[in-house]
Formats: structure tokens, C-alpha cells, sequence
């Protein structure tokens, strides 16, 4: 009977307890299901995840529109009231940000915030969540601004910086020297700059930035020019103011060579420098020499011009590279030291071969043109000087006699002027305390003669048949 009794407690306490387990494990259970919703709620919810930083600004459980507005308003605050300033060579120029469109987006930032630990099933995003609270996220705002109103900001700069290059200059005028500094090409690429000033920007970075630019020192600078101090040599020829176009031709030739710079090497030409003789280009209608003869002609005038500066060019020691006499002797010049140019064939070079730079000054006062070479005051005491040597001379035919009827008696006239022909030897002489140091013979010419003409009345054409005939 007790054994009975005993099992059937020991049966009564066993359901007991069992009932009891079972309550227990559903109370966990419901326990359990009831946290995973509460955090599947808290952590899941439609507010940005716990954890998220936006700009240094936490984000957590924010409504995207609050966060919206607390990264704006810190943005703004930190950044929109700045200045984009830019610098070149000591100028500056301040472009508010708000000229160029600079912000930020702030709704891509907050939009990427709040997708953050949304993937996957309930599940997966709660445990993305916890991980993600702790172990926070940092997101920055992408920057935006206009990229053609900076691009037009520097355009507008580069009008500032830019500058064509410009040689040194030199003026010589009541034998006082005025030099004039040179201006260094500068070309500022708006590319390249625009590049540069964005590079600053994705990093906000508002220093002071400087522009860049090519720069490019021109050919003659003043530090090369600056010790011409004194007049190497000069010469003086005459001409008739009565033409005026040949004057007004040979004022324009001066003005094109005056105040021309030649560095040591560099080598002159006459033709590049007074351009092509017409019309168009400034020269005007005068005589010039043809086949011996004087014929209308467009820039005449200009040879004695550059008569004038072989004679200087010489006198300064300079090496001449090309020079062609006169098929005939001149009036302004004398023979063996003359200097003709065509525009299409003949030309007058010299070359500077000393060792520093050299000035052409050429000008006219009255009826005087005169070209001096400006440089470096010799040390050497040496005075050069020309001479001319006349080994030979031709004379003409008997002047060409023309039955002109329609002359008076007794009347002449003389249509070209007979000339004797030469040959003469140009040298080039150093003298030191008047003695002579060396002489080189430069060149050697030949002038043909030139044969006369005049036409005459009917009487006195009998006179010169007769005298001919020897009748």
C-alpha cells in the first residue's frame, strides 16, 4: 500500500512540475518575442539608425528631415559666409562662395544615412543595427558649386594677368640715354587654374591659392641693355628738302631702324626692317636709280639711308655680312661708300660682333640725316676712320647727241649728265694717339661710266654732225 501511495505522489509532483516548465519556457519565449519586437522596433524603426555620424553631427534616431536641418545649418554656418581668394604676383582677388554656387548635398548625405542598415530580413537589419550602434559610421557631404561661373571668375582674372612680351627699349635724343624696362609675356591657362582651384575646394581648403601662369622673359631685357652709356660712331649725309616725297621716304626709313637693339651675334638686315617700298606700307613715289638712270620709282630716298648706316656701321668696328654699291657715283655720298638695296635681290647686313649689345639711332634735322651706333665706351683708346682710294678712272663715250625739232634754236638740253666711271678701294683704319694701328682693306668697286645725253635743236644738231664727220 505505501509503495502504492509513494507513486502516485511522485506521479502528482511530476505533472507539477512539467506544467511549471512549460510555463516557463512559454513565458520566456513570449518574453523573448516580445524584446525582439521592441528592439526590432527601436532598431528598425523609420528614424535614421543609431550610430550614424553626418559632418562630425550625430544623427542617431533623427527624423531625415531633422537631420537635414542640423547638418545644414552647421554646413552653412562653417562654410557659406567664406571666400575663395585667390593670389598672383602680390595681387589678390576675393570671390565670395556664393558667386560661384558653392553648397552642399546635404539630401544625398541623408538619404545614404537613413538606408544605412536596411538590408536583409528582420533579422539581419536588427543585428546590422546593434552592430552598427556600436560601432559608429562618420559620412561626409559631397561639395557641389558652378563650375562655369568659377571658370568665368578666372577668365575675368586672366584679362588681368595676361600680357604680351615687349623688349627692353632705348631712346637716344639730345645725347641723353632713356631706357625703357621690358614687360615679360605672361599667359595664364584657364584650365589648368580652374583644376587647381577645385582641387582646393573638394577639400575646403580656403588658404589663399596661387594662380599659375607661363611667363617668358623677353629676347632684350634691360639688364642686357643698361651699360650702352655712350656714341660708338656717327655720320651725317645731305639731301634736298625740295622733294618732299623722297624726304618724307627718308624719314620713314629712319624711323624704321631707329632705336633697333642687336645683341652680340645678332645680325641686321636692312630689308627686314624698312618692310616692302609701297604705297600701302607708307613709302611714297620718288625718284630712283635704274640701269644708270633716275626713274619715278616708289621709296626712293631709302638708299641713302642705308648709305649712311654702312658708313656708321663701319666706323663702329662692325663686321657688314652684305653690301652692294650704286651701278653710278651719287652726290650725297662718296664713291666706294655707298650702300644700295632692291626690295627683291640686294640687300644691306652687318653683324654685331662685339661683345655686348649695340642701338641704332637714326633721325633727320633739316636737311641732315644722321645715324650714330650706340654702345659700350672703348677702353682701348682706338679711333677708326675710313679712306677711300680712287686706282683708276674711266671716261665716258662722247655724249649721245638726239635731233630734238621740237626745240628752239640754239637750244640744249641735257637729258642725262655724263659721269666718268671709277674704281675705288675702301679701307678701314685704327689709329691710337694719332698713330696709325692697322688698316684692312674692305672692299673694292667699280663704277662704269656713264655715257651723256642731250637732245638738241635742228642747227646745232648740223654742228655736232659736222664735228664728228670732221667736216
Amino acid at each position: 500500500m505505501h509503495f502504492v501511495k509513494g507513486c502516485c505522489q511522485m506521479a502528482v509532483t511530476g505533472k507539477k512540475s512539467l506544467k511549471w516548465s512549460v510555463l516557463a519556457a512559454v513565458i520566456s519565449l513570449t518574453v523573448t518575442a516580445v524584446a525582439f519586437l521592441v528592439l526590432t522596433h527601436f532598431y528598425t524603426g523609420q528614424n535614421i539608425r543609431k550610430g550614424i555620424v553626418i559632418e562630425k553631427i550625430d544623427v542617431s534616431w533623427q527624423t531625415t528631415e531633422d537631420a537635414r536641418q542640423l547638418v545644414s545649418e552647421k554646413l552653412s554656418e562653417e562654410y557659406l559666409n567664406k571666400n575663395l581668394t585667390l593670389t598672383y604676383k602680390g595681387k589678390k582677388w576675393k570671390i565670395p562662395l556664393k558667386e560661384i554656387d558653392y553648397g552642399f548635398k546635404v539630401d544625398d548625405a541623408v538619404k545614404k544615412a537613413y538606408y544605412i542598415g536596411r538590408e536583409g530580413n528582420a533579422f539581419r537589419k536588427l543585428y546590422n543595427s546593434l552592430l552598427l550602434s556600436r560601432n559608429k559610421i562618420q559620412l561626409e557631404v559631397e561639395e557641389v558649386y558652378d563650375r562655369g561661373k568659377l571658370r568665368a571668375k578666372i577668365e575675368k582674372i586672366k584679362k588681368q594677368i595676361d600680357s604680351a612680351a615687349r623688349d627692353a627699349q632705348l631712346t637716344y635724343e639730345n645725347g641723353k640715354f632713356t631706357f625703357k624696362r621690358e614687360s615679360i609675356y605672361r599667359n595664364l591657362d584657364v584650365d589648368t587654374n580652374v583644376k587647381l582651384v577645385e582641387n582646393q575646394l573638394l577639400k575646403r581648403n580656403f588658404a589663399s591659392i596661387e594662380l599659375t601662369a607661363d611667363e617668358r622673359e623677353p629676347e632684350i631685357t634691360y639688364e642686357k641693355i643698361k651699360d650702352i652709356n655712350c656714341v660708338l660712331s656717327s655720320f651725317t649725309t645731305s639731301f634736298s628738302r625740295n622733294d618732299t616725297n623722297r624726304t618724307d621716304n627718308i624719314k620713314l626709313a629712319c624711323s624704321r631702324i631707329n632705336n633697333k637693339i642687336l645683341l652680340p651675334g645678332e645680325e641686321f638686315s636692312m630689308n627686314e626692317e624698312l618692310g616692302p617700298r609701297t604705297l600701302a606700307n607708307g613709302y611714297k613715289q620718288a625718284p630712283i636709280i635704274f640701269r644708270n638712270e633716275l626713274v619715278p620709282g616708289t621709296g626712293g630716298g631709302v638708299c641713302q639711308v642705308s648709305s649712311t648706316l654702312f658708313n656708321s656701321v663701319l666706323l663702329a668696328g662692325l663686321n657688314v655680312t652684305e653690301r652692294e654699291h650704286h651701278s653710278m657715283t651719287l652726290s650725297y655720298i662718296s664713291p666706294g661708300r655707298d650702300a644700295t638695296i632692291t626690295e627683291s635681290s640686294i640687300d644691306f647686313r652687318f653683324i654685331n660682333n662685339l661683345d655686348y649689345p649695340i642701338c641704332i639711332s637714326a633721325g633727320v634735322s633739316g636737311n641732315k640725316l644722321t645715324i650714330r651706333i650706340l654702345g659700350r665706351k672703348r677702353n682701348d683708346g682706338i679711333q677708326i676712320k675710313l679712306k677711300t682710294k680712287t686706282t683708276k678712272v674711266y671716261e665716258p663715250e662722247p655724249d649721245e647727241v638726239i635731233l630734238d625739232e621740237t626745240l628752239q634754236p640754239g637750244q640744249k638740253i641735257v637729258e642725262r649728265k655724263a659721269r666718268k666711271g671709277l674704281r675705288v678701294i675702301l679701307y678701314r683704319e685704327a689709329y691710337k694717339d694719332g698713330v696709325l694701328q692697322w688698316r684692312e682693306k674692305l672692299n673694292e668697286d667699280y663704277y662704269r661710266p656713264i655715257r651723256g645725253i642731250i637732245r638738241v635743236s635742228s642747227d646745232l644738231y648740223k654742228l655736232y654732225q659736222a664735228n664728228v664727220t670732221g667736216d
